[in-house]
């Protein structure tokens, strides 16, 4: 939610958007080394200029899936020809496991709707009903709007197209081959293309200094066929298999196909492998997907099993930013896409495969009941009105408790279109901290954990802290400022309850 109010507030104020002054204040912090979906926060910025950015991301939240769905279905209708069977293919693309786990928290890999456009421009431009140049500037453009979305999302489209290339280029008929030579190097011009206009993004995203790190979530090898708890069916009685993926992070666990719609892969690769070179491609690229998602070492629920390639790959550039298990969603779009075109086989079986079909949408249905698709954020009505104008200076540097990743700070800075700054904040893992502010920081962190109490010993440490930072103001959140007492005691006047917050000005 900050994200998408910073981007519209930097480019109308003339601010440097790729770096921020107002958390982590007054150093800053590099803004375009975290995943902020700038394309996103654009798009909709009359939404957040009306309504505020917690509207704003809902609009995201829920236009994700079907956006999704609506570039799938285009994709399936034109490898099946059937409407009714693009349909099925969209919906298995917008509600795929990894769609639902990644927009439990990452709106930035949640739109991922412009992977079946990577793949749709290719096939035209193929089949001869795009030129040269409209290709290139259409896929530059994919690439942009792309790379302002997920840069992760885009380095996996790379790595999963250059192997889809290769697999094409090996598998095609001899005559079509000169064609895909062609369009791997318009692939790589558009690429250079996107690289040009993206050049000032990416210098201030690599100026940061932060080491390409990624996760060390690799697709467990169970999580292909046991539902996880966001899914209806199975999920609640398997939850004891599913806690043992990705380190027990729900939102890591988006690899779950289930059995019915492997089954359809399986089927359509045992009816025509040898008669569809269609079909031969979105086995193998389903293959190649799955292996990078499983990562290294392969895991079967939760234990190391035996090293796969990933370990081979790290050491290519980019390459160790990127997390494994994420990559689940190249290979649920091959399913989708090989569910379409096996429902449009000729044959006396249609019924069966509809019915198999419609245990793999069974399968996958969300579980609504789920207390994670939704919540409400504390959201003060000091901040969410004007009256923190009457007690806050524009510009100054406001302490809050809960502090940095924790809370709400951050919504609440950006509903007040920025007002004021923050010693602290939240946008990536890396915290922008100097060494003496250590112990601070780590106090301050305690303190936002409710019922936590701050020693009295450590009054020193933070009163030096409020001077460095020059902090006139903390603003505590009601049931937090216990475990402050003794301290708040000694460095501020007594509180002010105003408008769901509490208030302390610094002596």
């Amino acid at each position: 939610m900050w994200s998408l109010a910073w981007w519209p507030y930097a480019l109308l104020h003339g601010a440097n958007p790729f770096f921020s002054h107002v958390i982590w204040a007054p150093g800053g912090t590099n803004v375009a080394a975290a995943a902020t979906i700038p394309a996103a926060a654009i798009a909709l910025w009359p939404v957040t200029a009306v309504f505020g950015p917690l509207v704003s991301f809902n609009a995201l939240a829920i236009l994700g899936p079907p956006l999704g769905g609506l570039t799938a279905y285009l994709l399936c209708r034109r490898l099946a020809s059937s409407n009714s069977a693009a349909l099925m293919g969209g919906f298995l693309f917008a509600f795929s496991s990894s769609e639902l786990t990644q927009s439990l928290g990452h709106a930035n890999l949640a739109l991922v709707f412009l992977i079946p456009v990577m793949v749709h421009l290719p096939l035209r431009r193929l089949a001869g009903e795009l030129s040269g140049r409209r290709f290139i500037t259409g896929m530059a453009v994919v690439f942009v709007v792309q790379a302002l979305l997920s840069t992760e999302i885009l380095f996996d489209a790379v790595l999963i197209g250059a192997g889809t290339l290769i697999i094409g280029y090996y598998v095609a008929a001899r005559p079509l081959r000169p064609r895909i030579d062609v369009l791997a190097r318009e692939t790589v011009i558009a690429g250079v293309a996107a690289g040009l206009v993206l050049l000032p993004y990416l210098l201030a995203a690599l100026a940061s200094g932060q080491a390409l790190r990624g996760g060390t979530y690799g697709l467990d090898a169970l999580n292909l066929i046991t539902p996880t708890p966001i899914t209806w069916l199975g999920g609640s009685l398997l939850r004891h298999v599913s806690a043992t993926f990705e380190h027990g992070f729900l939102s890591e666990t988006g690899g779950y196909m289930s059995l019915p719609l492997l089954c359809a892969l399986a089927a359509l690769a045992r009816s025509t492998w040898r008669t569809q070179r269609k079909t031969q491609m979105l086995v193998l690229t389903f293959i190649l997907s799955v292996t990078l998602a499983l990562g290294s070492p392969l895991h079967i629920a939760g234990h190391a099993v035996l090293p796969l390639p990933w370990d081979l790959l790290q050491r290519l550039p980019l390459v160790p930013a990127l997390v494994p298990s994420r990559i689940a969603i190249f290979a649920q779009l091959a399913v989708a896409l090989s569910v379409a075109i096996w429902l449009t086989q000729a044959g006396s079986h249609g019924a069966r495969r509809w019915l198999i079909a419609g245990l793999g949408v069974a399968a996958l249905f969300p579980n609504v009941a789920g207390a994670w698709w939704g919540g409400r954020p504390d959201d003060p009505s000091f901040f969410r009105t004007t009256q923190y104008e009457h007690y806050l200076t524009r510009g100054e540097n406001v302490l809050i408790i809960p502090f940095g990743l924790y809370g709400d700070s951050m919504l609440w800075q950006a509903e007040t279109n920025f007002y004021f700054t923050m010693p602290g904040g939240y946008i990536s893992d890396a915290a922008p901290t100097s060494p003496q502010d250590d112990r601070a920081d780590a106090s301050l962190y305690a303190s936002s954990v409710a019922g936590a109490r701050m020693s009295a010993k450590l009054i020193p440490v933070i009163r030096i802290y409020l001077r460095r930072y020059h902090i006139r103001h903390i603003v505590i959140e009601p049931g937090y400022q216990r475990g402050l007492a003794p301290v708040l005691h000694r460095l501020a006047s007594p509180s002010r309850q105003l408008g769901g917050i509490l208030l302390y000005t610094v002596r």
